[in-house]
């Protein structure tokens, strides 16, 4: 069976982030097998982990004075940044596949390393590095990922940094003290910390940087001689979108999940 290419242009964060969560969890019971590799990119936006306190991870005051959203994803892991530099890939496998392992530490060095191997292929000197599931250049990361597993379905999803803007990435991830406190984290027993790391762009450490397209299609052709099949382009079910929107207007664009309502002492 070929799997589904999703190619997607919108740069909304929060629908994308509806769109991920509804592609790991729309069909899972089911018999649909369809292994999925999506593509998506976004305006300026702080995405923060299920279980992460916002005032810890994000400078508030700093992204509402530069119209940088602030969200947060159905997985755990760590904070990021998103703008129109960062390519955002999602993995949507059916473990009914011999390829897809069980554990997230085996999808990781599987599926990640795959992607790095695929920047190799462009003479990029990337590497998974296993200690915290990300891939680097040296000892710089270039992208973070995070994943779910249920009910034999593994979903992955991550960041790959082109040319992202670092300088607001940097100062958007660095929270002053002081910070107003959301009900939604006081109430938390603990918060997930982020694993602070060096970054860098893929294009500040090459002469010739590929472009977006060509990192996508040798993602593409990695995965491809992967899974010995074809990979084509698709668009979501009716019940994968259906599920999306309910996502998009229920939760990922409602305050009480993203942020929380301001605590009162």
């Amino acid at each position: 069976m070929s799997w589904r290419l999703l190619n997607d242009r919108g740069s909304d964060v929060y629908r994308n982030l509806a769109i991920d969560e509804a592609l790991a969890k729309t069909f899972m019971q089911s018999e649909n097998t369809l292994n999925t590799l999506r593509f998506w990119e976004s305006e300026k936006a702080v995405v923060i982990g299920r279980f992460q306190c916002v005032h810890k991870e994000v400078n508030l005051e700093f992204c509402e004075s530069n119209d940088i959203s602030i969200a947060r994803r159905f997985t755990g892991g760590g904070a990021v940044f998103h703008d129109l530099g960062n390519l955002n890939y999602a993995l949507r496998l059916h473990q009914s596949h011999s390829y897809v392992p069980r554990g997230l530490k085996e999808l990781y060095e599987t599926f990640i390393g795959a992607i790095a191997k695929s920047l190799n292929c462009l003479n990029i000197p990337a590497h998974y590095d296993p200690v915290d599931s990300s891939i680097k250049i040296g000892k710089k990361k270039i992208s973070g990922t995070a994943g779910w597993i249920k009910q034999g379905i593994s979903f992955i999803h991550g960041t790959l940094l082109i040319d992202a803007n670092l300088e607001i990435l940097q100062e958007s991830l660095t929270p002053p003290k002081g910070q107003p406190v959301f009900l939604r984290d006081k109430t938390r027993i603990r918060c997930m910390d982020s694993k602070r790391a060096i970054v860098t762009n893929i294009a500040h450490e090459l002469k010739d940087c590929p472009t977006r397209d060509e990192i996508l299609q040798a993602i593409i052709e990695t995965f491809t001689e992967f899974a010995g099949t074809s990979i084509e382009e698709g668009v979501l079910t009716k019940a994968e979108a259906d599920t999306s929107q309910t996502l998009y207007q229920t939760l990922y664009t409602q305050p009480s999940w993203n942020m929380g309502t301001l605590a009162h002492d």
